[in-house]
Formats: C-alpha cells, structure tokens, sequence
C-alpha cells in the first residue's frame, strides 16, 4: 500500500539507471531507489546489459574478499562521487545559444538544400554513433572502477579485521601476564619464565608462598581431540608434581591459575602435552620449561 505522505519519485530515465547500476547490483542502494530502478526495469525496452556485466563479477567479489561489514559511510561516498561524476559529465549540456545583438532581425536565413540536409543528417549520424561509443565505454570504465573501489574496501576491512583479531590475542595475554605479576608481587613469591624446548610455547609463571601458581602462556599449536597441556612442577630433586591442565584453541594463548607444594628456588616448571587430562608422569618431550627464583 502506497503511503500517503511519502512524496513520489519521478521515473528514472535509462541514463539515470545506468549511473545507479552499480550500487544497484551491489545493493548499495536505499529501497526506494532500488524501486525506482526495478520499475524501470520492468517497462523499458532496452536490455540494460550493464547489469548483466556487473552482475557477473559478483561470484569473484565473494570468492576473493572476506565477509566483513562495509564502513557506515561507504554507500554515502560511493553515492557522492557518482553523482560527482554525474554532474561533470553532464556540465555545459544544457547550455542555450545566444543570440548576437549585432544580428539584425530581418535578416533572412538561407533554407539549406536537399542534398546539404542530407549531408548534415549524415554527419550528426555519426557524430551520434561515436558518441554513443565513448559514453558506453567510459561507462564501462566507470562500473569497473567502482567495482575496484569496493574491492579494495573489501580486501582492507578484511586486513583491519585480521589486525584487530591480533590485538584481541596480544590483549588477551597482557591481562594473563599482569595476573601473574600480581601474584610475583607477594611476599615470598618466585617466577620463572618458560621458554620452548623446541618450536613453540612461551611463558611467565609465578608461584606464591603457600605453592598456588599463576601460568601465562602464548605461541602454543592448538591441542585438538581429547588433548591438553599439563603444569608440573618438578622439585630439586627431580620429582614432578601435577599442576593441572587446560586446553589451548587457535589464538595459542592459555592461562591456568592451580595449587600446588610449597615450593623452593631452582625449582622448574615445565609444560607438556598429553592425550588427556589426568596425566601422573609428563610425556616427553617438554614443550616448554623455565627454573624458578626470587620475585624482584
């Protein structure tokens, strides 16, 4: 049902859908422009095979840029520079002759003959024809730098994604590294600092008086299936003590807060993976592992 006291759009003309057409195809448009553009569509005799054209590119915009959410403005601009490139494409057409007020008004203009009607019906002909070409070529043009434009949107809101996703993680373990020096500021406390065997997997841990431990973790490969990272603590005399376990997903970062003996300085820490949880003896190699000493 039409509404009343929304004030109607007057009929697009074909020129003025092929300046819509790309934001057309990429839903760029408002409703009511949209409308406007299907309403068109419906009762023109022309093909409009510009959108055929941009339409096609669409399956390669979704195979090669990432599914990320355009920028609040980017319909806003793409809209200002087309009607930018409308205005300048159209300036000066609309332009009256003068006429000279030297030029007296008796005074007779020769009708031209058959034969120079002819000739000049032939010329504007091709002058129409040439003109036609390059409109439809810029046009061209036009779509496919808009299209680019998008892409180029596309392909830089993915890397911002990517780039935000990478903070999210080096945050995410800043806040596990500040638990852990609020434990190594205890009276009595001890640190150690885990460093990879081989590969991967870094790590600062503290350990407070009474044996309970904070452990920060970064650069572990994922465990998958019933996999874990288990904590020991591996006394002077070589006995290991299970600390707990947890699970590391694709960001490689873990935290385990546990408690554990009551421990001394050159003590170890260590970290190994095991195929489950429960694990009594830790499974060699050592993924990581750093010697406990005096917090300070």
């Amino acid at each position: 049902m039409t509404d009343p006291t929304r004030p109607t759009r007057p009929a697009l003309t074909c020129d003025d859908v092929r300046e819509l057409s790309a934001p057309f195809v990429l839903g760029a448009l408002d409703e009511d422009e949209a409308e406007a553009v299907r309403a068109h569509l419906a009762t023109c005799v022309e093909s409009h095979d510009e959108l055929i054209e941009l339409a096609s590119v669409l399956p390669i915009l979704s195979e090669s840029v990432p599914i990320v959410e355009p920028p609040a403005d980017l319909k806003a601009r793409l809209m200002a520079a087309a009607a930018s490139e409308f205005r300048q494409a159209t300036a000066g057409t609309n332009e009256v002759p003068s006429v000279s007020a030297d030029r007296p008004s008796d005074q007779t203009v020769p009708f031209p003959s058959a034969a120079e009607r002819e000739d000049r019906r032939a010329g504007q002909s091709a002058q129409r024809g040439m003109s036609a070409g390059s409109s439809t070529s810029a046009r061209r043009g036009t779509w496919l730098v808009r299209i680019a434009a998008v892409l180029a949107i596309g392909l830089l809101g993915g890397w911002n994604l990517l780039l935000q996703g990478e903070l999210g993680v080096a945050r995410t373990y800043e806040r596990n590294v500040a638990a852990v020096l609020g434990l190594a500021g205890q009276p009595g406390s001890l640190t150690a600092i885990l460093t990879p065997e081989s590969g991967r997997g870094a790590g600062l841990a503290a350990v407070a008086a009474d044996g309970s431990v904070t452990l920060a973790m970064r650069d572990l490969p994922a465990t998958t299936g019933g996999e874990v990272y288990s904590a020991w603590v591996i006394s002077a005399a070589g006995v290991p003590a299970a600390l707990g376990s947890f699970r590391v997903g694709s960001t490689g970062t873990a935290y385990l807060e546990a408690g554990g003996p009551v421990t001394e300085a050159g003590s170890v820490l260590a970290v190994t993976r095991e195929r489950g949880p429960g694990a009594t003896t830790p499974t060699m190699p050592v993924v990581s592992s750093g010697t406990t000493s005096a917090a300070g």
